[in-house]
């Protein structure tokens, strides 16, 4: 009898095996059929179902995983410690993919709390940082280290009476990789730089595809990772930073947004499957990147992303809001829907060799939290402009108005100057001031790439890029430039694609000329704009192709506390 049961438990669980392996096989040739067969809403917009379906984001706890078992490690290590800072445990690059960061394990028979140095070769580029609370038991993040030195970082113990005491500790760390290139720095006046408190601020330059890593007041690396990254480099408001990556090292396209840190501990990731359509033939499918230029994070936490749709005809058109807990997409905004709709069928200035039509080239958006709207720039339209983020209604148009129909002219900013030159092909539109009433009056700063695709042209065009700041009266609907920064440097520092222009600190702009000299070159420059006095100044050469940098950004190493948690991340929603 036992026999006979068991044999039928065996078969029982063959039959589901068989049958669940065959509903999934069902359900992909299934999923495959939609994707081909695309739903369209009306000619050339696919319906927002449609929509969700060629992104289909999905949790990844791999990586999540992955580090929980590190941190777990780390934290049975320093319980088992002895006590005494002779006894600490250091180890380099704990996380196993930012190798100039460490973690110092470490007991002390009193309550103490920590101050951390990682000694520079200058004094405005040792790093310094106080750890909060008085404790007994500490972890404290190490980051700044210098490549290939055996590099010395100080922890000075105070108790709670003033009582002191110092340890240093030594770690040594290896080469950086070949394809970050070289770094030549041309200016550097530490004193007017915007470094920050303990000079904890680096500056990022952030890659296209390939290596990010940030630079120190002396054009040293002091921060990469061995994670490839494309784009997507920011700091989120819980202090972490929110990056464009690949699923596994051996991909080809960047389809995994992960939340992780300076150390590179994953607390979340969503992958994206990428499978579109292709342009010539269209019952084909070929894996895409799904997110390209941008990534922000909303008030409510959820994170707005610029995405390809999934079209076989169009691309760089669309953003998305996904559920910051699960991934799941809430709000999906078609740009075709909102723009003229001869500004994508007659598109003419670009071509790509997929033959796909990327009419809008969305490379940044920021979201203006006092009115609710949504500001966003697109490089092949020459344009910036603002929607009501929940109505998606058009507010204003930052333009030149050549060949912008007549019924979208009363949206156009009026120039409040015969002088005004509208920018062309320009990236990274930021808020970096508004009135407070209602914000009415904001200030804008952007790269001015001034490579005009679709409006603009002018005798000026092609002859430098710059970082310019406009001044804009949303209600009268005016627009003023009050600073631009650029063109004295002439046509060496022009560039036909990429580069950014941010305020930080000090009255200092960072302005990143990423694809000069036809992107053999991208150069980082800091200039106090009160008197165009440039205080730092990086040339990067020697890269791999295709890594120009996408931005240059100054970033806090510490934007929180010193001390990394040693607690598990949880991976259920």
């Amino acid at each position: 009898m036992k026999k006979f049961w068991k044999i039928s438990l065996g078969v029982l669980l063959i039959l589901i095996i068989v049958g669940g392996a065959a509903a999934y096989h069902e359900r992909h040739k299934i999923r495959r059929y939609l994707l081909v067969h695309q739903q369209y809403q009306k000619t050339d917009i696919l319906r927002l179902s449609q929509i969700k379906l060629n992104l289909r984001p999905a949790l990844s706890t791999k990586n999540t995983t992955a580090t929980n078992h590190l941190t777990t490690t780390y934290r049975r290590e320093l319980h088992q410690l002895p006590t005494g800072p002779q006894h600490a445990k250091v180890i380099v690059n704990p996380y196993q993919t930012s190798p100039l960061s460490g973690l110092i394990l470490v007991k002390t028979a009193a309550k103490t709390r920590v101050t951390l140095t990682v000694h520079g070769d200058r004094p405005a580029t040792t790093i310094t940082k106080k750890l909060s609370g008085y404790k007994t038991a500490h972890s404290v993040g190490v980051l700044g280290l210098y490549a290939n030195r055996t590099n010395r970082v100080t922890l000075t113990f105070t108790q709670k009476d003033g009582q002191t005491s110092r340890t240093t500790y030594r770690l040594k760390t290896g080469h950086t990789p070949k394809g970050i290139g070289k770094n030549t720095l041309k200016t550097s006046n530490p004193q007017q730089m915007a470094l920050g408190t303990g000079h904890t601020k680096l500056t990022f330059a952030v890659s296209s595809q390939g290596y990010t890593y940030g630079l120190d007041a002396r054009g040293k690396i002091r921060w990469y990772s061995t994670n490839k990254i494309s784009h997507i480099f920011k700091q989120l408001s819980n202090h972490h930073l929110l990056i464009l990556t690949k699923i596994s090292p051996d991909e080809h396209k960047y389809n995994a947004l992960r939340e992780t840190d300076f150390y590179g501990r994953v607390y979340r990731q969503y992958n994206f499957s990428g499978l579109f359509p292709t342009r010539k033939e269209p019952y084909k499918l070929a894996t895409n990147t799904v997110i390209h230029h941008d990534a922000i994070e909303l008030p409510n936490h959820n994170l707005l992303l610029t995405v390809d749709d999934g079209s076989s005809k169009y691309v760089e058109d669309t953003m998305i809001e996904i559920n910051y807990k699960t991934g799941k997409i809430v709000k999906v905004i078609d740009l075709k829907r909102i723009l003229p709709r001869s500004a994508y069928t007659t598109y003419t200035g670009t071509h790509r060799p997929d033959g796909k039509i990327d009419w809008f080239h969305q490379n940044s958006m920021v979201y203006d939290k006092k009115r609710g709207e949504l500001i966003v720039s697109g490089r092949n339209q020459d344009m910036i402009f603002a929607i009501n983020y929940k109505t998606t209604k058009l507010q204003w148009i930052l333009a030149a108005p050549q060949k912008l129909p007549a019924s979208y002219q009363h949206y156009l900013l009026n120039p409040q100057s015969k002088q005004f030159r509208y920018s062309g092909g320009q990236h990274a539109v930021n808020l970096i001031h508004q009135s407070q009433h209602q914000g009415a009056t904001i200030e804008l700063e952007y790269y001015d790439n001034n490579v005009p695709v679709t409006r603009g042209k002018t005798k000026q065009s092609k002859q430098w890029s710059a970082g310019e700041i406009v001044t804009i009266n949303q209600l009268h609907k005016t627009v003023k430039k009050t600073w631009s920064f650029g063109k004295t440097l002439g046509k060496r520092n022009f560039t036909n694609i990429v580069g950014s222009s941010y305020a930080v600190g000090k009255g200092n702009t960072l302005i990143g000329f990423g694809y000069a000299d036809n992107g053999k070159r991208s150069e980082f420059v800091e200039v106090n704009r009160q008197t165009n006095q440039i205080v730092f100044d990086v040339d990067r050469t020697k890269f791999a192709h295709g890594d120009w940098s996408y931005r240059a950004q100054r970033m806090n190493l510490y934007p929180g506390s010193a001390t990394v948690s040693l607690a598990t991340i949880t991976t259920s929603n």
